[in-house]
């Protein structure tokens, strides 16, 4: 009985520090059984058919908010992913950063999505996102959604559905063409939410001298989700589609994409299908198939069995 009761209060004083400072631990496990079919148009001997488990964004991460007074408060996030397929942890390329909140906005710096990526999906238009159905799964599309590190971002309040991001970012001599200065990279979004409607438009420029530019909508009327999304980068168009039909406790999504690349490539499209079925309110099981053929003309097509967890 005694050491029962040491060892409840050895646990409380160790959980308390932690409790105090307001930290919230969270994350996600996601894991897939896929099948890889791959065609190269120039070289068979490096065709290939095979199965493997993969992780899939996974991830473990620290996150608090410090309250300063005067509606002013210290936010900060530690994200890293953690490969559940073969137990290797702490990428540094997830979101970490510390800043300042209040009623004016956000305020922060660090490693973060810039504001063009948050543009990219505002709209919906990444249904069953990070699956193999993830219009970024196949690389076929011209497709360029940045994480930055070093970025200094602002994002307004929400003004009765509008939201307004931006961000630069120094390139530290060894970044965007070796910049040196405090805004070698430029990000600037605006999105908007309401009633269904999503509508979202970023432009960045990432210091090459490419910049490209983005709209997208998205809208949901009952039980069905239409999403589109038009970018202009250098001479490339890209178009994306996402239709989702919500049933219950499943959802049925069809994607097409296509970009069209300048004079110097072929077309390059990718299509997919899937299913998603809701275990509990954090907890969904997938299937999914996803084929593209790129620039090259190599093709690849990928099944795809999956669960995920939010924790």
């Amino acid at each position: 009985m005694k050491k029962s009761i040491i060892a409840a209060a050895i646990a409380a004083a160790v959980a308390a520090p932690a409790a105090n400072a307001g930290v919230t631990i969270y994350g996600k496990v996601h894991v897939s059984i896929d099948h890889y079919d791959y065609d190269d148009c120039c070289n068979s001997s490096r065709d290939y058919s095979e199965w493997r488990v993969k992780s899939r964004a996974s991830r473990i991460g620290f996150k608090g908010t410090e309250d300063l007074g005067n509606g002013l408060s210290l936010i900060w996030k530690a994200e890293t992913t953690y490969d559940f397929a073969d137990g290797s942890a702490w990428d540094p390329g997830r979101n970490a950063y510390i800043g300042l909140a209040g009623d004016w906005g956000t305020f922060l710096y660090g490693v973060h999505d810039t504001p063009y990526k948050m543009s990219y999906y505002a709209g919906g238009i990444e249904m069953m996102g990070d699956t193999a159905l993830d219009f970024g799964e196949h690389g076929a599309l011209d497709l360029s959604r940045v994480r930055a590190a070093n970025a200094i971002a602002y994002v307004s309040p929400n003004m009765n559905g509008l939201t307004i991001a931006a961000a630069i970012v120094p390139g530290e001599g060894n970044n965007f063409d070796n910049g040196t200065g405090l805004a070698d990279a430029v990000s600037v979004s605006g999105m908007y939410s309401n009633n269904g409607l999503k509508l979202a438009a970023g432009y960045e420029d990432l210091g090459d001298d490419d910049a490209k530019f983005l709209v997208t909508a998205g809208y949901t009327m009952n039980n069905v989700t239409v999403a589109g999304l038009y970018q202009v980068y250098e001479d490339d168009r890209t178009a994306l589609l996402s239709v989702g039909v919500a049933m219950g406790n499943n959802n049925f999504v069809v994607k097409y994409g296509q970009t069209d690349w300048d004079d110097s490539y072929p077309t390059s499209t990718v299509w997919g299908i899937g299913a998603e079925h809701k275990l509990s309110k954090r907890s969904t099981a997938y299937i999914g198939y996803a084929t593209s053929d790129n620039m090259y003309d190599d093709g690849r097509s990928t099944f795809s069995a999956g669960m995920i967890h939010n924790f």
